[in-house]
C-alpha cells in the first residue's frame, strides 16, 4: 500500500510539471517562429525559410529587337517609292515597346515560294533569321499562271484542275519556309506571321477594265490562296494576317484604287499603311507586343 501511495504522488508531480505530455520538448515546425530558449540564442526574425525570404522581381526586357520580312514584291515595296508595310511595322514596334528595332526586308519582287524556299537557306538572310524576334512572309501569288485567271474552264476555283497542283505546291513550301525558319531561330518566343493578299492579281479600276470574268475569277482564286495560307499559319504555329478586309472590306465589295499603284497590282502608300495595321492588329490580339515592351 505504502509503494502505491508513493507511486501516486510521484505520478501527480510529473503531471503538473507537464513532463508527461510530451516526454521531451517537441521540434519546432518549419516555417514556424523558433522560441529564444529552443535555439540558446536571440528570437529569429522571420518565419521563412531562407531560401524564400524574398522574392525575385522579373525586370523588364531590354535591349534592340530584330524584324525580317520575305516574300515577293508586296513586302519589298521596291515598285511604290513609299515606306513599305515591313519597315512600317518595324517603326511602330519601336514606339509601342520602347525599345530599338532593326529592320531586314529580304523580300524581292517577283519572287515564288520555291525564291523565298531558297533564300531562307542562304547568307544575309540566314544571318538575319537567326537573331529574329518576328518574321513576316507575304509569298504564293506569283507561283500561278495567272493568264487563266479569266478562263471560264477554271470556275469555280475551288477544287479546279487548273489551281490545285499549285496550291499545293505552295502549301508545302511554305510549310518548308516556317519550318527552315524555325531550325534557324528556335526560341519559342519567336513570332511569324503569314499574311494572305487582297487580290493574287490586279485589282481596283485596273481589275475591273480586263472584264466580269476577270473580277470574279481573281477574287475567287485570291480566296482559295488565302484559304491555303491560313491553314498553313495554323498548322506550323505562325499568325495569319487577314490582308484582304483591310482593302476589299468584309464583304469584298470596297473599291481598293485609292490603295494600289497605277498597275492595280501593287500597294501605294495609303495601301501599305493599311497592311501595316492589320499586322499590328493582329500581334496584339496575340499579346505579342506586350511581351515585347520594356518600361516607358
Amino acid at each position: 500500500m505504502l509503494a502505491v501511495v508513493v507511486a501516486l504522488v510521484v505520478l501527480a508531480a510529473l503531471g503538473v510539471t507537464g513532463v508527461v505530455q510530451g516526454l521531451a520538448p517537441a521540434a519546432p515546425l518549419v516555417g514556424a517562429p523558433v522560441s529564444t530558449s529552443a535555439l540558446g540564442g536571440s528570437a529569429a526574425t522571420s518565419s521563412t525559410p531562407p531560401s524564400t525570404a524574398s522574392s525575385t522581381t522579373k525586370s523588364a526586357p531590354t535591349g534592340p529587337l530584330t524584324l525580317v520580312g520575305l516574300g515577293d514584291s508586296v513586302p519589298s515595296a521596291e515598285t511604290c517609292n513609299c515606306t513599305g508595310y515591313v519597315e512600317q511595322v518595324g517603326a511602330q514596334l519601336k514606339r509601342l515597346t520602347h525599345r530599338p528595332w532593326t529592320v531586314h526586308n529580304d523580300a524581292v519582287g517577283g519572287w515564288t515560294t520555291a525564291d523565298v524556299e531558297n533564300d531562307v537557306n542562304t547568307s544575309p538572310t540566314r544571318d538575319h533569321l537567326a537573331n529574329a524576334d518576328l518574321v513576316l512572309i507575304e509569298v504564293g501569288a506569283n507561283d500561278f499562271a495567272l493568264d487563266r485567271v479569266a478562263d471560264q474552264g477554271c470556275f469555280p476555283a475551288a477544287g479546279s484542275s487548273c489551281w490545285s497542283p499549285t496550291l499545293a505546291g505552295v502549301r508545302d513550301g511554305l510549310t518548308r519556309i516556317i519550318t527552315a525558319i524555325r531550325r534557324i531561330d528556335h526560341r519559342p518566343d519567336l513570332r511569324i506571321g503569314v499574311l494572305g493578299y487582297w487580290n493574287v492579281t490586279r485589282d481596283g479600276a485596273v481589275g475591273r477594265a480586263l472584264g466580269q470574268a476577270f473580277v470574279l475569277g481573281s477574287d475567287s482564286l485570291t480566296r482559295l490562296v488565302n484559304d491555303t495560307l491560313q491553314q498553313v499559319a495554323l498548322a506550323t504555329g505562325a499568325r495569319y494576317v487577314d490582308a484582304y478586309t483591310p482593302l476589299k472590306g468584309e464583304s469584298g465589295t470596297r473599291d481598293p484604287t485609292e490603295d494600289l499603284l497605277d498597275d492595280g497590282d501593287h500597294p501605294n502608300a495609303s495601301g501599305h499603311t493599311l497592311l501595316a495595321r492589320a499586322v499590328l492588329d493582329e500581334l496584339a490580339t496575340a499579346d505579342s507586343v506586350k511581351g515585347w515592351q520594356a518600361a516607358p
